[in-house]
């Protein structure tokens, strides 16, 4: 199975298999667009679909793969959904890349390799680890630049770099996700993290605070009914 193999093997894998996919595809730089990629590259179709009930599936029509949309309200969200499709569609050639029998897997390590793919092929290693550094691993830059891509993936693929981070994303006040790459960390913020985000989430600007060995930064990702921040956070070595 794919999640015995270590990650760093896993992970440059899958950025060599969506390196040659752009390449092929004649993209150059980014962003990725992946419903053109499915479109133009792929041969897919893709079609909104008001009954859908999740966020897409792949079928085939009239032997012609396509991919089948619910209505979302953001562009990011149909981009995710169809490079997550894009995955599910690929997987036997990856699967192949990696080793492993497409028999042998199981729906759910399908599902989580897609996602893998997914989040590589809207932000990939072969611009972002550069593009991540050169901005300092400010997510909102990052956004700019990779707009098809959702403040949430990109905070994300920075775990997938070689500097040690923990990443938080909290909404409405609660903690949504929070992982690292390095440290063991508590479910709950530190000091200094919850003092960021509470100030991120009070006047929706970015900050910065340091502390007892802590530097964390944070942004707003802020919609009129709906409040997100994400927290970089990295400590120093004595510290963690």
């Amino acid at each position: 199975m794919f999640e015995e193999l270590p990650r760093e093997e896993l992970l440059a894998k899958i950025d060599a298999f969506v390196t040659d996919l752009l390449r092929a595809a004649g993209v150059e730089q980014p962003p990725v667009d992946a419903i053109q990629l499915a479109q133009k590259h792929l041969g897919m179709t893709i079609c909104l679909d008001k009954q859908q009930q999740s966020r897409g599936r792949a079928q085939r029509n009239g032997g012609r793969p396509g991919i089948y949309l619910k209505p979302e309200p953001t562009v990011e969200r149909h981009q995710w959904t169809v490079a997550h499709e894009i995955g599910e569609h690929l997987k036997p050639r990856l699967l192949q890349l990696l080793g492993i029998d497409p028999g042998e897997t199981r729906a759910m390590a399908g599902e989580s390799l897609a996602n893998l793919f997914a989040h590589h092929l809207l932000a990939p290693n072969c611009w972002f680890a550069s593009d991540a550094a050169a901005l300092q691993y400010d997510v909102l830059e990052l956004k700019q630049r990779y707009p098809t891509s959702s403040h949430e993936v990109l905070a994300l693929r920075l775990l997938d770099l070689p500097e040690p981070a923990i990443i938080t994303i909290v909404d409405n006040d609660h903690i949504y996700r929070r992982r690292s790459n390095a440290w063991r960390v508590r479910k709950q913020l530190e000091p200094v993290e919850r003092e960021c985000q509470h100030y991120v989430n009070y006047y929706s600007r970015p900050a910065v605070r340091r502390k007892g060995g802590w530097t964390v930064h944070g942004w707003p990702v802020h919609q009129a009914d709906w409040k997100r921040e994400i927290l970089r956070s990295v400590v120093e070595t004595e510290s963690a």
